[in-house]
């Protein structure tokens, strides 16, 4: 949960949603690793992190900011809070002898009140995205890749009438800055009713803004880090 100074819940989980861990909770921002979709069969949809339990470390709560360390087996995940906006970092370790390939996202649902390279995935069409706004008036799966010169994710989603939050996404490996897409989802109607842990009518509440490291065959190293930002941050709308 993280509820802005206006008292508007920022991140969407469905009424139906899943939480007693029989699959990935549908809502919050859960965390895709090592493959995005199923490329690989052997391997659950968008991997494993998702589905599995995480152990609580170290936690600090103060006034204006809090803190807690997770820990499952690819080290840690922190999230903190301050006044008007979330940071959460994903930091994975490659502590084997043998590279891997992987791909990474932070799978974040925004909770909706009633210049990138764009790939529609239901389509496979690509076309070029400036500054124009993206609307959402039936199924959208899009990836937005963005140009050489613009490693890091910045966009603005629009969450209610006097609501906006800014999302800000960087990556690197050992301090190398690695290209950020995002992805774009929300399964309108026809979709909606076709998953079980989904409410019918909820499409209209929700949008999936998915920051992430897409890049095909994209490898990590033995003993390379990856270090994963994203910081969601309140707006201030005049209206």
């Amino acid at each position: 949960s993280f509820i802005n100074a206006k008292g508007h819940e920022t991140l969407f989980v469905s009424k139906l949603a899943k939480l007693d861990g029989s699959k990935a909770t549908r809502g919050g921002i859960p965390l895709v690793f090592p493959q995005f979709g199923q490329p690989n069969k052997d391997m659950p949809q968008h991997g494993f992190l998702r589905n599995n339990y995480w152990q609580c470390g170290e936690v600090n709560d103060e006034a204006l900011e809090a803190r807690c360390d997770f820990n499952l087996a690819l080290k840690d995940a922190v999230n903190g809070r301050g006044e008007d906006s979330l940071t959460t970092i994903l930091t994975i370790q490659n502590r084997g002898t043998n590279s891997f390939d992987y791909q990474t996202l932070f799978h974040t649902y925004f909770k909706i009140e009633r210049s990138y390279s764009r790939l529609d995935q239901l389509t496979n069409i690509e076309t070029m995205q400036k500054d124009d706004p993206v609307f959402v008036d039936g199924e959208i799966d899009c990836i937005f890749t963005p140009p050489n010169d613009k490693p890091a994710i910045d966009v603005e989603v629009t969450t209610g009438i006097d609501s906006k939050v800014s999302v800000h996404a960087t990556a690197a490996v050992d301090g190398e800055i690695v290209p950020v897409s995002a992805v774009v989802w929300n399964p309108y109607i026809k979709k909606s009713k076709q998953m079980g842990d989904f409410g019918n009518e909820e499409y209209n509440d929700m949008i999936c803004v998915e920051p992430g490291i897409l890049g095909l065959g994209e490898k990590l190293s033995a003993g390379k880090k990856v270090s994963f930002i994203q910081k969601i941050t309140t707006m201030e709308t005049n209206v």
